[in-house]
This record gives C-alpha cells, sequence and structure tokens, in this order.
C-alpha cells in the first residue's frame, strides 16, 4: 500500500501500552472510502485504495468516535492488520487489542491533538457537492491570514442529523456529517460512502485515559543545553523526575543509555514483551491500581519470557550466534535496572550527577546519528548445511497466498531435487534453491532473515563449486537442467 490518508491525521505507531476496564458506546457507523484525484501522479493507485475500508463510529451523544481502518482484501490483510483510533476531547488515540485477552490497550505518547493549540479551524469561502448533498468546506490552519496554508481541509453537510464532526472538532463548535477529508494537493481525498445504526461497546476507561494523555502531553519536553549549561541541565532532570514513576520504570519501556541493541532489527523480538509488561504495570498495587498484582510478579515474567525468547529465537535459526549474545547482554543490562528500580522513591541528585550531566551535554553535542545498519561480517564458510529449514515451508503453512510472491518451483521444493549421485551436491543445491525463494519472501510478506538467508546461498554456492570438478557427468548434467528449469 502506497500513501494513505496516515499524513491527513497524522496518525502514528503505538509504541507503549496501558490496561483499560471500562466501557465506551458507539451508536452510528459511518464507512468512507478514499478516492483518487484523476490528476493525480501512478503513485496515487485507485485499485490499491480500494483495498482499504475506513469506518467511523460515533456515540449517541455525539462526544466520542472511534476511526478503525483495515484492509479488506484478504490477500491484503496480512500487512496491515486493522488500525483503531479513540477520538475525544480533541484528542485522536491510537488502540490495540489483545487477540487472546481482547484487553484493550493505549499510549500516552503515541495519542496527539486533532487541532493543536497553534491551529484555528476556519471556514473557507467555497461549497461542495458529494453523492447529492452540498457541503461547506474548513480547513485546519496554522496561519489564519493564509487560507490556503492548510495540511487538510475538510467538508461538513451542516444540515445532515447524523453528527461526526462536533466529535472531531469538538472546540470548533461545528456540527453535521463530514462528507470529505482532503490533504493540500488534491492528490486524493476520504469521502462519505454510507452510514447505518449499529451497537458497538468496548472496555474502555476513558477518563483514565484521557488523564494520562493530558499529563503525558502537558509536561514540558527537556530542551537542548549548552555544554556550558551542565548544572542546569541536571536541575531540569530533577524537575522532571523527582520520584520513580511509572514511566521511568524499566518494565514500562527500555531507555536509550547505552545499552541499548546495535542491531536494530532485534527491536521487532523485544516489543512484544515490553507490551505485556507496560500493561501489567498499570494493574499493580506500586502504580495505584486497587488489583492484586505485584510488580514483583511483573519482573518475574519479564525475566523468564526473555530468557525463553532469546533461546526459541535460536533455536528455531531466526537469529545468529552473535545477534544472540547480543540480546542476551540487553536482557542482562535491563534485568538489572528493573531489580535495582524502587518505584514511587524520590530520586537525589549528587554532584556526580552534575559531573555525569555535564559530560553529557558535551556527547550529545557531537554525537554521530545513530547507526541503524548491521556491519558485513565474514562468517558464511562456517555455516553448517545439514538440516534444512526455510522459512517459505514456514511461511506457506500458515498463509498459503504467500505461495504467490515466490517462483513456482519453490512449493515442495525438496520432490523437485533431482537425484544426484554425490549426496553432498543434493544437500547444498536444495539449500542454495530453497535459500533463494526466502530471498523472494523477505519484505515481500514473509518472515526472512536476511542476512541469514544471504550468508546459507553464499556456503552452499561455495560447496557445489567446490565438488564441481569431481562431480560424475551424469551428477553435472542433472545440476545443469536443474538449474536452467527452474523456472
Amino acid at each position: 500500500m502506497k500513501k494513505l490518508l496516515f499524513t491527513t491525521i497524522g496518525i502514528v505507531s503505538v509504541s507503549a501500552f496501558a490496561q483499560t476496564n471500562k466501557t465506551a458506546e458507539f451508536t452510528k457507523k459511518i464507512t468512507y472510502k478514499i478516492e483518487a484525484s484523476k490528476d493525480s501522479p501512478e503513485e496515487y493507485d485507485q485499485s490499491e485504495y480500494d483495498k482499504v475500508t475506513y469506518d467511523y463510529y460515533s456515540s449517541a451523544d455525539n462526544k466520542e468516535g472511534l476511526l478503525s481502518f483495515y484492509y479488506n482484501d484478504s490477500s491484503m490483510y496480512s500487512y496491515g492488520g486493522e488500525s483503531n483510533f479513540y477520538v475525544k476531547n480533541n484528542q485522536m488515540i491510537p488502540l490495540t487489542i489483545s487477540g487472546v485477552s481482547k484487553t484493550i490497550n493505549y499510549s500516552p505518547a503515541s495519542s496527539f491533538k486533532i487541532v493543536n493549540d497553534q491551529q484555528t479551524v476556519t471556514k473557507l469561502d467555497r461549497k461542495g457537492t458529494f453523492n447529492g448533498s452540498t457541503c461547506q468546506y474548513y480547513a485546519v490552519l496554522s496561519d489564519p491570514e493564509n487560507k490556503e496554508s492548510y495540511d487538510f481541509c475538510f467538508c461538513i453537510d451542516e444540515n445532515n442529523k447524523i453528527n461526526n464532526a462536533s466529535t472531531i472538532f469538538p472546540d470548533a463548535k461545528l456540527k453535521g456529517l463530514i462528507l470529505s477529508v482532503e490533504p493540500n494537493g488534491n492528490s486524493y481525498k476520504l469521502v462519505y460512502k454510507s452510514a447505518e445504526n449499529t451497537k458497538l461497546t468496548l472496555s474502555l476507561d476513558t477518563e483514565k485515559m484521557l488523564t494520562d494523555i493530558e499529563e503525558y502531553q502537558s509536561t514540558p519536553p527537556v530542551e537542548d543545553y549548552a555544554i556550558d549549561e551542565a548544572v542546569a541541565a541536571v536541575d531540569t532532570v530533577s524537575a522532571y523526575n523527582d520520584y520513580n514513576s511509572i514511566y521511568n520504570d524499566p518494565l514500562y519501556t527500555y531507555n536509550y543509555d547505552g545499552s541499548e541493541l546495535q542491531d536494530y532489527s532485534l527491536y521487532s523480538y523485544i516489543s512484544p514483551i515490553y507490551s505485556v509488561t507496560t500493561t501489567a504495570l498499570y494493574s499493580t498495587k506500586e502504580y495505584g491500581s486497587e488489583g492484586t498484582l505485584s510488580r514483583d510478579q511483573v519482573a518475574t515474567f519479564y525475566k523468564k519470557e526473555s530468557k525463553s525468547l532469546v533461546k526459541n529465537l535460536k533455536s528455531a535459526k531466526m537469529i545468529t550466534a552473535d545477534q544472540k549474545k547480543e540480546l542476551d547482554q540487553f536482557f542482562k543490562a535491563q534485568n538489572e535496572k528493573i531489580k535495582n528500580f524502587v518505584p514511587n522513591q524520590p530520586v537525589d541528585y549528587t554532584e556526580t550527577d552534575v559531573v555525569e550531566a555535564w559530560a553529557t551535554t558535551d556527547t550529545a553535542a557531537y554525537a554521530e546519528p545513530y547507526d541503524y545498519y548491521t556491519k558485513y561480517q565474514s562468517d558464511y564458510k562456517d555455516i553448517a548445511v545439514d538440516k534444512i529449514e526455510l522459512a517459505y515451508d514456514i511461511d506457506v503453512e500458515s498463509n498459503e497466498q504467500i505461495k504467490q510472491y515466490a517462483p513456482d518451483y519453490c512449493d515442495n521444493l525438496k520432490s523437485k531435487i533431482p537425484n544426484f549421485q554425490n549426496k553432498s551436491l543434493s544437500t547444498h543445491v536444495h539449500n542454495l534453491t530453497g535459500q533463494i525463494c526466502d530471498l523472494y519472501l523477505y519484505n515481500n510478506g514473509g518472515n526472512v532473515g536476511y542476512f541469514e538467508t544471504i550468508n546459507s546461498m553464499r556456503k552452499s554456492y561455495l560447496e557445489i563449486e567446490k565438488l564441481r570438478s569431481s562431480l560424475s557427468q551424469k551428477d553435472q548434467k542433472l545440476l545443469l537442467e536443474f538449474l536452467k528449469n527452474l523456472d
């Protein structure tokens, strides 16, 4: 999927989670669709937009809403899933729903204001017509003097009984049905399609959620300090961290403090653990919950789960020995921080803190950009190719649609390997051609270790070349014919 309406509403990803336990009820379902402009560049492909459904749910009192969008094409769903955003009090709040427990989670850090404090909602000097209904255009402006400087505008049927405008823009005192949302540039728009009555109830403690978000958004960001302002930096740190709150807890999320992972790809493996521990912290007695869960229980879960995760990843050959070592070091450091962290304890600052703050500001001023790339290591020659486990076989078992993204020969590949006289040749031909299948699935629907795949290919290619001069004429002919006829 190329550019969607994500930029129109400033959607950001969920990075942390918090448990909820009350209810929100929605009685109206409003469906929208994306329409590409006739003059749009090729990247705005209507056929791609048709694969996405946008549903907006509104409450009976029009004070809260839920935006849900998802792929309606089964072949695409596994890549995008479903995204949900709770709307209230000018806040757009990403939600996630746990598949097993159905617990709904949210992130104060990922929530954002639909209209920020520097913007205004302004009436434009034009009207529109959609599906026979007329509407008045409004825009969210950062510069009230320039009505064409908007990031997006929207058209409201102000006479319609359906009213989602007051939910989305509560401070603008607008009413009516939003018929379109359009980014500046007229390349595409979100257009009203239909509406129907519904009954949707979510377990959502909206009062607590909004309190958490407003508290997070009202905390001033830490500014950049000059090197000669180290003492002021310590004062600022003290002001924001007078006690060990839930947001400082290393079980809440990991901090970039020198113990972070150098191999950025490994973060995808550790995030699910934090999604569980972050949610669980809100139910602990240490952070004000009336439940029976303790922080020690969460810490014990983290320690056991992290150890099991690394073991299982290595056993499934999803990580290399070096990646295992890095994950082990990371979790060892995190478990030490978790052990030493005391919830709600006041933070004392010493002379050492001043020195460290001075050094930190100095380092930050000249820090190199974070290296997201993996440095090359020539270790493919040491790989043992005996038991061949292909990502293609595992992915196809869980999703038959994956087959269309790799060559046809990949399906049931083992049975297609020629009956070579040299058994070592059979093994390496199977591995080489199978790893090629995996490589086609990398970034194309499969769960593939990119560097591991390349290294395994190189190993088998090398071994085949080493065998070539000793192969019988029959094996040489079979090899050539097999490789020529793969596609």
